[in-house]
């Protein structure tokens, strides 16, 4: 019962208070600080956001103010009357959306986001795969042997990528010959091989505008994204150089 109340948006004390005028009915404030537990100081407090929420009533007898609770049917249309205070709030919103949206796209980017562990990767792995488009391409550079359980998710992703049309040109490293062989039959899917003596955790993504770089250390992986178009163009300069250069 005391979470319903919490998750209609009553605090703590507003339940206090509440439940213990349905029990004692008619109180003094005396009574309710005895029966709540409240404090002298927020008791009043409370009592006038509760009767501000039509939930809590009083009267004065004999110069003495007493406060009531209004009947729990009350609590349904106390909701009703929040659902449609959000409606309202909902359509004024949508009419500054256009105008927010409009400044969010002159504000400056921020030109780089860390993303750590397991779910970052995948993160990180996620803005490559929305950022681009049918047709657009994919650098890829580095990256050596794995954990089984990485190279399952990110051959599905894969799969993922070449049915939506995105190019992928990956560099990599001769001795992982393994991920060339599980995805090498992909459509818009093509491998050269670096040397072997050039083995490096990390992985070098290049994309759009910008650059992911996976490190890609077992205990603790970690991904830098960096959104900036003369970033991005530098590396695309090294990754065409290595291209050239690399093994079919």
């Amino acid at each position: 019962m005391i979470e319903a109340l919490r998750k209609i948006g009553l605090t703590e004390g507003e339940i206090k208070i509440y439940l213990a005028l349905l029990e004692t009915g008619s109180s003094s404030i005396g009574r309710i600080i005895k029966k709540s537990g409240i404090s002298g100081s927020k008791t009043y407090e409370v009592l006038d956001r509760l009767a501000g929420k039509g939930l809590v009533s009083s009267i004065i007898k004999n110069n003495v103010r007493y406060f009531e609770a209004a009947s729990p049917e009350r609590i349904v249309d106390y909701l009703e009357e929040k659902r449609e205070e959000i409606e309202g709030e909902k359509k004024e919103i949508a009419k500054i959306v256009p105008d927010l949206i409009l400044r969010q796209k002159h504000a400056r980017k921020t030109e780089a986001k860390i993303y750590t562990g397991w779910e970052g990767m995948k993160t990180a792995n996620e803005d490559i795969m929305q950022t681009l488009k049918k047709g657009e391409e994919w650098l890829s550079m580095g990256l050596t042997e794995q954990p089984e359980t990485w190279e399952i998710y990110f051959n599905k992703k894969q799969q993922e990528r070449a049915k939506k049309g995105i190019i992928l040109r990956h560099l990599l490293n001769q001795k992982y010959k393994s991920l060339y062989r599980q995805r090498k039959k992909l459509p818009c899917t093509y491998f050269r091989f670096l040397e072997e003596d050039f083995e490096m955790p990390t992985s070098i993504e290049i994309y759009s505008n910008k650059v992911a770089l996976f490190i890609l250390v077992k205990e603790n992986p970690l991904v830098i994204i960096i959104d900036n178009k003369e970033t991005a163009d530098s590396f695309r300069k090294y990754f065409e150089h290595f291209w050239k250069i690399a093994k079919h």
